[in-house]
């Protein structure tokens, strides 16, 4: 006896099948779960890198404080800053360091736009380093430190508020103040 086909049975029987349920599952849940992990794995590098460039900061400010940088030593810094961040790739050609004195009666000169390195226009942008520029008084030195790194995974603006340029790298910065005393 052969059987009819009969749309109304076939998706009765279609219904109350569970063959594949927990495929169907796994197929919509694992991708999401795979992100999570590579975003918090991208996201712990990126924290260790901006941890080991703010240590190299404070390495460098001390050599600043202890004089042993002149007053030209912007690249100087800048080599001092990369030999100290283990974790920057390709440091020296993306960092920018930015030396300025802060005038202490208004505070002004702290709210500028932060200079970065823009390889979309191939520009490095003009920065101040004048250390010792008050002539004999104390200073209040501000240096901040600008530097552009490839992400480890491309998953890391998903997940947080870092700042990521138009070309796809982190925006990593740095702030350090300190006296910069007359000798």
């Amino acid at each position: 006896m052969t059987q009819i086909f009969c749309p109304k049975n076939w998706l009765r029987r279609f219904r109350h099948n569970d063959d594949g349920a927990a495929t169907v599952e796994f197929v919509i849940l694992f991708p999401l779960v795979l992100a999570m992990m590579l975003g918090a794995i991208d996201l712990g590098i990126t924290m260790a890198r901006q941890v080991m460039l703010d240590r190299a900061v404070d390495i460098t400010v001390r050599d600043v404080r202890l004089g042993t940088i002149g007053t030209n030593g912007s690249d100087r810094m800048s080599d001092l800053i990369c030999a100290n961040s283990m974790m920057l790739p390709n440091c020296i050609d993306n960092i920018t360091v930015e030396m300025m004195p802060v005038n202490t009666s208004d505070f002004s000169g702290l709210d500028g736009p932060f200079p970065c390195i823009d390889d979309q226009q191939a520009i490095t942008p003009a920065v101040t380093f004048n250390p010792g520029a008050g002539g004999g008084v104390q200073e209040l030195m501000l240096l901040r430190i600008c530097v552009v790194a490839e992400p480890f995974l491309r998953v890391t603006g998903l997940f947080s508020g870092l700042d990521i340029n138009p070309d796809g790298q982190l925006v990593l910065t740095s702030r350090s103040a300190f006296v910069n005393e007359p000798r």
